[in-house]
C-alpha cells in the first residue's frame, strides 16, 4: 500500500491524460479536461460523474467556468475555443481565429468576455455572448502560453515562450507594461493575479515562481524549491497562499508574503499541468499526465495555517534550548541561525552574517547571548533579544567545527578542522589560549559541569585530550580506542568521561587519573553517540547500525539493548528526570524509549528526513523535545503520559508526513468516512467497514477483534478526515508499537 499524505482525498482516475481542471463558482462541481478532447464534470459531494461534454477532437489545454457557473469555456489542440452550456451539455459557440493550438483560456470577472492564448503567439479577446472577436493582442515573440484577467477586469496579463509577461489594457488592447528579467530562463507557463490585484505571479521553465508588483512592474520576490519546470500556479481565495505544480511531480504551497514553502504535496507520477483552489479555499485539485486528478483538503495535512514553514534551506547542524526554556535555536548549513518561539513555533529572529555553513551553536548560561561557528573560519556572538552580532572572533585558519560556553559563561572554546583549539574571553573576545594537537576534523568539545576541565576529540583520531580551563595546560591524553572518537560526555559530577569509539566500544575514564575504568563492549558497529543520564548511573550509546544501548556506569554492564532503527543513530537525549531517552537516526525516525523496562514507547515516522540534532527541555506541566533534520526542518514534540497510553504530539513544525500501511484491513471498522473508505481502498485496504456490512445485512465483527494487520512498516493509519475518531484510535491502537497520527494536533498514540 502506497503512502497516504495528511489531507489527501480519493483521486479521480481517467483513461486519458488530464490537462486541466476547474471548480464551478459554487464549488459543487469539478470539471476536468482530457487528452482525447472530452470534458468530464464530477459532483464534489460524492465525486460521481454527472456530465460529459464532447466536441473537441484533440487534447484540451484549459477549461474554466463562467462567473455564474452556467457556462464553461475550453481551448484545445484542435485550434478552437468552445463555449458550453453546462446544464444541457451542449456547445453554444465555436470560436475560430487562432492558427495554432490554444494553450489557455480565461473568463473576465463580469463574464462578458473570454481571452485565449495560442501557440500562434497571439492573445485574442472574444465577446462571450456572440462569440465575435474583440481584440487581437500582438507582442509576444514566442508562444502565448497563458492568460489571466485582473480582478477588476481592466487588465489582461499574458505569459509567453519569449520569457516575458505582458500587461494589456482590456479596452484598447495597448500593451501597458512588459515584465521581464535577465535571469528568467525559459517559457512563462502560467500567470495569475492576486485577489487584491496588486500582485501578479508567474512561473517559468527555470523552476521559479516570481511575484511582480503590477503598478511598478518590479519583481518583488522569487520562489525557489521545485526541481523541474513549473507549469501552473494558482492563488488562494485570500491571496495568502500560492499553489504551484511542476514537472517534478509535486505541488508546493507558498506563503505569498514571506515566500517560504509551507507544504509539498506528492503523489502524482507525471507532469502536473493544472492546480486550482476550490472557491472556499478548503481544497486543492491537481491534474496530471498520469491520468489522475488528485484532491487535497488543505485544512488538514496540506494545511497552510497549522504548521510553520521549514525555515532553513539546508541541513540542521545543531539544536539548542535557551536555558529559560521558552526559545529554541537552530543552526544550519544554509549559513543562518534561527530562534524559534517554543509555544507558537514562530521564528523570532534569523541571525545572518556568516558567509559559510554554520556548524555549531551554544547559548550562554544566562541565555542572553548565542555563540556560533562556521566554515567561514569565524566565531560570532549574537544578542538573543535583538539578533545583532555583538562580536566576531577571528583567528582560526580552517573551518570551525565546534563551539561551547563554559558553565560560568566567562569562557568560550572553539575547535577547527586542523585540530586547533582556541579558548576565548567571552566578554572581551581576547584569545586566552591556543592549543595545538593532532585532532584534525574536530568532532566534540565539552566542559566538565564544574567548569574546571574541558575535553575534546576527533572522529579521525584515537586520542582524547583533557585540559585545564584556566591555564589551558594538558592534564591527560586518554589513549585506548582503536579508531576515531566521534563523541564524548562528562558525568554530571565531573568525575568521569564517557567516549564513543569507532572501534565499537564505549569507554569510561577517570578524569583525575586518566585511567580507563570500564570498556563497554557489545555494539556490533562503530559507536557514534554517547550521553550521560542526569543521575549519572547510566550512559546511553548509539551506533552506525541503529542499535542503542543503556549501560550501568557502576558495573559496566549493559542494562538494555534497543533495536528498531535501521540506520545510523545520530543523536540521543535523556529526559530531564532520566526516565526516558529519545534517539534519532538516519532512517528518518525518532524513537522514545523507557530506560527501566527497555520498551519502545513511541516511534515517530512522519519526519521524512534523516535526523541531525535533538534537544530536550521541560516545563512544570509538559515535556518537549525538539528535532532538527537534514532537510532544514525543525519540529517540536510534546511527550505526554496517561495511564496505559503514551502520546507524543507535534506542537509545531512543517508537516510533510505520510501514512504507509501494509495489508491493512478495514473490515468492520466503525466511524470511517465514505471519502476515506474510498481513499484507503484505492491504496489497497481490504474488507468492508461497519456501515457497509450493516447495509448488506452481514454479521458485524466486534470492535474488540478488529485489528489492522500491519507488517513490519511500524505504521498504522487513522482516518485522515476524522483524525480524532475514538473508534479509529481504539482499532489501530491495539497494535503494539504502531504509529498512529492525527493531523489536527498531530497526536501519536502507542499502547503500553
Amino acid at each position: 500500500m502506497t503512502a497516504v499524505q495528511f489531507g489527501e482525498l480519493p483521486f479521480i482516475k481517467e483513461d486519458f491524460e488530464v490537462w486541466s481542471c476547474a471548480y464551478s463558482p459554487d464549488g459543487n462541481s469539478l470539471g476536468i479536461a482530457l487528452d482525447n478532447g472530452d470534458i468530464k464534470i464530477y459532483s464534489t459531494s460524492d465525486w460521481k460523474l454527472t456530465k460529459t461534454l464532447v466536441g473537441h477532437d484533440k487534447r484540451i489545454g484549459r477549461i474554466v467556468f463562467s462567473p455564474n457557473g452556467k457556462r464553461l469555456v475550453s481551448g484545445g489542440a484542435d485550434v478552437t475555443v468552445r463555449l458550453w452550456d453546462v446544464e444541457s451539455e451542449s456547445c453554444t459557440h465555436i470560436l475560430i481565429g487562432h492558427d495554432e493550438e490554444i494553450f489557455y483560456v480565461a473568463y473576465s470577472p463580469r463574464g462578458d468576455s473570454i481571452a485565449s492564448a495560442s501557440q500562434d503567439k497571439i492573445v485574442r479577446v472574444w465577446n462571450e455572448a456572440t462569440g465575435e472577436r474583440r481584440l487581437r493582442l500582438i507582442g509576444h515573440t514566442g508562444y502565448a502560453t497563458s492568460v489571466a484577467y485582473s480582478p477588476n477586469g481592466s487588465q489582461i496579463a499574458s505569459g509567453g515562450g519569449d520569457g516575458t509577461v505582458r500587461l494589456w489594457d482590456v479596452e484598447t488592447g495597448v500593451c501597458l507594461r512588459t515584465l521581464s528579467g535577465d535571469d528568467i530562463d525559459g517559457y512563462i507557463w502560467c500567470v495569475a493575479y492576486s485577489p487584491q490585484g496588486d500582485r501578479l505571479a508567474s512561473c517559468s521553465g527555470d523552476a521559479t515562481v516570481r511575484l511582480w508588483d503590477v503598478e511598478t512592474g518590479t519583481c518583488c520576490r522569487t520562489l525557489r524549491g521545485h526541481n523541474g519546470v513549473i507549469l501552473t500556479l494558482s492563488y488562494s481565495l485570500q491571496g495568502d497562499v500560492i499553489a504551484s505544480a511542476s514537472s517534478d511531480k509535486t505541488v508546493r504551497l507558498w506563503d505569498s508574503e514571506t515566500g517560504t514553502c509551507r507544504q509539498v504535496l506528492t503523489g502524482h507520477s507525471n507532469d502536473i499541468w493544472c492546480v486550482v483552489f476550490s472557491p472556499n479555499g478548503d481544497h486543492i485539485a491537481s491534474a496530471s499526465r498520469d491520468r489522475t486528478v488528485r484532491l487535497w483538503d488543505v485544512r488538514l495535512g496540506g494545511t497552510v495555517a497549522r504548521h510553520i514553514p521549514v525555515g532553513h534551506s539546508a541541513d540542521i547542524s545543531s539544536i539548542r534550548y535557551l536555558p529559560q526554556g521558552d526559545q529554541v535555536a537552530s543552526s544550519s548549513h544554509d549559513g543562518t541561525i534561527r530562534l524559534w518561539d517554543v509555544e507558537t513555533g514562530a521564528c523570532r529572529r534569523a541571525l545572518i552574517g556568516h558567509t559559510g555553513q554554520v556548524t555549531s551553536i551554544a547559548y550562554s548560561p544566562r541565555g542572553d547571548t548565542i555563540a556560533s561557528c562556521s566554515d567561514d573560519e569565524t566565531v560570532r556572538l549574537w544578542d538573543v533579544e535583538t539578533g545583532a552580532c555583538r562580536q566576531t572572533f577571528a583567528g582560526h585558519d580552517y573551518s570551525v567545527a565546534a563551539v561551547v560556553y563554559s558553565p560560568r559563561g566567562d569562557q568560550l572554546t572553539s575547535g577547527d578542522n586542523d585540530g586547533i583549539v582556541r579558548i576565548w574571553d567571552a566578554e572581551t573576545g581576547e584569545c586566552r589560549h591556543i592549543i595545538f594537537g593532532p585532532w584534525a576534523w574536530m568532532r566534540s568539545i565539552v566542559y566538565s559541569p564544574n567548569g574546571r576541565q574541558m575535553a575534546w576529540s576527533s572522529q579521525y583520531t584515537d586520542t582524547i585530550r583533557l585540559g585545564d580551563t584556566e591555564s589551558g595546560a594538558c592534564l591527560h591524553f586518554l589513549s585506548g580506542h582503536d579508531g576515531g572518537v566521534p563523541d564524548i560526555a562528562y558525568s554530571p559530577r565531573s568525575d568521569l568521561l564517557a567516549s564513543a569509539g569507532k572501534d565499537k566500544t564505549v569507554k569510561l575514564w577517570d578524569v583525575e587519573t586518566g585511567e580507563c575504568r570500564y570498556i563497554l563492549v557489545g555494539h556490533g558497529r562503530d559507536v557514534m553517540v554517547v550521553v550521560y543520564a542526569p543521575q549519572e548511573d547510566q550512559v546511553a550509546s548509539g551506533d552506525e547500525g541503529g542499535s542503542v544501548r543503556i549501560w550501568n556506569t557502576r558495573t559496566g554492564e549493559c542494562c538494555h539493548t534497543f533495536t528498531g532503527h535501521t540506520g545510523k543513530v545520530t543523536s540521543i537525549i535523556y529526559s530531564p528526570k532520566g526516565e526516558q531517552i529519545v534517539s534519532g537516526s538516519e532512517d528518518e525516525t525518532v524513537r522514545l524509549w523507557d530506560v527501566v523496562s527497555g520498551q519502545c514507547l513511541a516511534t515517530i515516522q512522519v519526519i521524512n528526513s534523516p535526523i541531525g540534532s535533538m534537544a530536550w527541555s521541560t516545563t512544570p506541566d509538559v515535556n518537549y523535545f525538539v528535532v532538527g533534520c537534514e532537510d532544514g526542518s525543525v519540529q517540536l514534540w510534546q511527550v505526554m503520559g496517561d495511564e496505559g497510553t503514551n502520546r507524543v504530539r507535534l506542537r509545531w513544525g512543517p508537516l510533510k508526513g505520510e501514512l504507509i500501511v501494509q495489508d491493512a484491513s478495514i473490515q468492520g471498522v466503525h466511524g470511517l468516512s465514505q471519502v476515506n473508505e474510498q481513499l484507503l481502498k484505492q491504496r489497497g485496504a481490504k474488507g468492508e467497514p461497519y456501515v457497509r456490512l450493516r447495509e448488506a445485512g452481514k454479521k458485524v465483527i466486534s470492535m474488540g477483534s478488529v485489528v489492522s494487520n500491519l507488517k513490519k512498516s511500524n505504521k498504522a493509519v487513522q482516518d485522515p478526515a476524522s483524525p480524532s475518531d475514538p473508534s479509529t484510535e481504539a482499532t489501530t491502537g491495539r497494535a503494539r508499537d504502531q504509529h498512529i497520527a492525527s493531523d489536527r494536533d498531530m497526536t501519536c498514540f502507542w499502547a503500553t
